[in-house]
This record gives structure tokens, sequence and C-alpha cells, in this order.
């Protein structure tokens, strides 16, 4: 999986592949696939549709290993307008970021400026209720920035904001992390992670990782974490686990409202229909905008049954 997961990273990053590929995806519809919509407008009307169907979304503009200063300042105009549209939809107000597409590789002061504008914004619309979500999710990236997200992350719950997390379950570092999250009553979400960082520091056999996920989500289901506060959030498409944390779920008493899985938009219908059949809070990571590329290739790398997804994708669209 490491080498695949390097290959596919490789792909999303080579700016040749990028400017053919973005022209064959937008013709055969490709970019569809993973994206909700190009623009605020077209995301918030398809957020409105699935929450028709009870699917709530977290909101994600594209734009991956960001270097340039006016793709942040785009990223952050973006959401800024995006929150306000949200709410008065009356929809959740569930932002996911990349601290690399705020600022994280300019300068400290431009990524807190902008996290901190976001944030702020976000507390000015209330508290959130049993029905609404108003978060803001920070994404876990690569291993070298694992400290400083968190730091990110405390800060801002320290300073009242309204913000969770996500960890990944293939570090061997997540363990503790999740610990001290259990310990603050937060929200977290758990992924199996899309980075593909050294086997000294991480899980690289996927048996490995699906064990160590299982772990990780019997403590957020803990008595403890009931206690506390702390929001389970599980994003996962492995049917298998998602089975046994729902079994593991009843077990200790949890009900579907104390919970939930997310999955990426686009990404196993079938066992998304199946969670809302069951009476459990789904949640869609819902990407929108023009920077589609090194999201989808990304999502390759996770799991190389996307790849078919990717070319199924094509292949009917361009029909």
């Amino acid at each position: 999986m490491g080498m695949w997961q390097k290959s596919m990273i490789a792909v999303a990053c080579s700016k040749p592949l990028r400017a053919i590929g973005e022209v064959v995806g937008h013709k055969t519809g490709l970019a569809d696939q993973f994206v909700s919509a190009g623009d605020v407008a077209g995301h918030v009307a398809r957020a409105e549709a699935l929450a028709r169907d009870g699917i709530r979304v977290s909101s994600f503009y594209l734009g991956e290993y960001v270097t340039d200063l006016s793709q942040v300042r785009e990223t952050a105009a973006q959401l800024d307008a995006l929150v306000p549209v949200l709410d008065q939809t009356g929809l959740d107000v569930h932002i996911s970021i990349d601290p690399s597409q705020l600022g994280y590789m300019q300068d400290q002061a431009i990524l807190d400026r902008n996290v901190d504008h976001l944030a702020a914004k976000l507390n000015e619309i209330g508290l959130e209720t049993p029905l609404r979500t108003i978060r803001l999710m920070i994404d876990m990236e690569d291993i070298d920035m694992v400290d400083d997200t968190l730091r990110l992350h405390h800060r801002l719950a320290d300073g009242g904001y309204q913000v969770a997390q996500t960890l990944q379950a293939r570090l061997h570092r997540t363990k503790a992390d999740l610990r001290d999250m259990i310990a603050r009553g937060a929200m977290v979400r758990l992924v199996k992670g899309a980075m593909a960082p050294p086997d000294n520091v991480a899980f690289t056999k996927r048996d490995d990782i699906d064990e160590n996920y299982l772990r990780l989500s019997t403590m957020m289901l803990s008595d403890e974490a009931k206690k506390t506060g702390f929001f389970p959030v599980f994003g996962t498409h492995d049917r298998k686990l998602v089975w046994a944390i729902i079994e593991h779920a009843k077990a200790q008493g949890w009900s579907p409202e104390q919970f939930e899985f997310e999955m990426l938009y686009g990404v196993n219908q079938p066992l998304q229909r199946e969670l809302l059949a069951a009476g459990h809070r789904l949640r869609l990571y819902a990407p929108f905008g023009k920077d589609w590329w090194a999201y989808a290739w990304r999502r390759v790398g996770e799991n190389p049954r996307n790849l078919g997804l990717l070319m199924r994708s094509s292949m009917s669209k361009g029909r």
C-alpha cells in the first residue's frame, strides 16, 4: 500500500498530468465522480438535496498541496462566502479544512489569521443542536504536520471555538493523541489516512491498519468517552468495520444520535443507503470547486478500488 499511495500522490502533484487530466475530466464528467459542484451555489444546492434524504455534509473547498498565496486567499474567500449561505438555508455549517490550504506552507501568521476568521464566523452562528452541527473540522495531512495541526486544534478549542479534529488510524501515535482528545471531550473524525508515512511511524499493511482502526473505535465508544461528551465520527467505507462499530456501540449503550459515520461523496452509495435505513447519522465529505485533480487521485491512493470508479465514470459519461 505504501508504494501505491506514494505513486498516486506523485500523480496528484504532477503539473503536466494535471493539465491533461483536467481537460479530459471535464469533457468526460470524470471530475463529477467525487466533486459535489464547481461553486458555492451548486454545492449548497447539492447539500440541500442530500439533506432531504437525511444526509449531512462536511463542505471542503478543493485545493491541495497549495504553494501559491493567491490560492490561499481564494480558499479563504470561498469559505467566507459559503458559511452564511449554509446558515441561511438551515443546513449544518460543518466545514473541513486542510491547514496547507489556508497558509501553513507560507507563514504561521497567515494560517492563524485565516483559520481564526473562519472559526469566529462559525461561532457567530451560535451553538449547535442535536439537529444541526456547527463545526470547523481540521483535516490531518502529512506526518510532519501532526504536532502543528493538533496545536491549532487545541488553541481553537481552548479559545471556545467550535472545532473538531481528524486523526489517522495508520499512525502509531494516534492512540495517545486520541486519549487526549477523549479527555478533552472533543469531536474526532477517525480515518485510515490518505498519506504514506514511513513504517517506523505508521502501520503499512491493510490488515494492521484495519485492526488499529477497530481498537481506536473501541476507545471512542468507551464509557470515559461518553462521560466527557466526546463525539465520535467514523470516516470509513469498510462495511466490516462499520457493522463491527455499530454492534460495539449498541453493547456500550451508545444511541445512533451520539455518533456518526462519514463517507466520501460519490463512494459506496449502497453502504450509505444501508446506514440511513438502519437509522444512523451519515455525513458526506463533499468537495466543491475546480481544482479536483489532486483530490481525486488521493482517493485512488487511499483505495485502489477507487481507480475503477474513476475509470467507469469516465467511460459511462464519455459515451
